[in-house]
């Protein structure tokens, strides 16, 4: 199990609001900071918001049917 929350502070600062623990975020606001979770090997909450969010379907229609699948083998990096 993973959790991603956002952090008012790094954990090494130096600064007073870090330090004071009376300035420290409460747990009753870590479900407003949480990002993601991650378990089984996935970040769900990611994974749902980035379901499909740069595919335009109209833009791919006329492809015929072997383009319109990407497998694996077909990326590649480049440096």
């Amino acid at each position: 199990l993973a959790v991603v929350y956002d952090a008012p502070h790094a954990a090494d600062a130096a600064l007073y609001p870090a330090l004071c623990r009376h300035l420290q975020p409460r747990w009753r606001e870590l479900p407003r900071r949480l990002l993601d979770v991650g378990f089984w090997g996935r970040w769900w909450v990611l994974a749902a918001r980035l379901r499909d969010c740069d595919v335009n379907e109209e833009e791919f229609r006329a492809l015929p049917p072997t383009l319109r699948r990407v497998r694996s083998r077909h990326l590649r990096s480049h440096r």
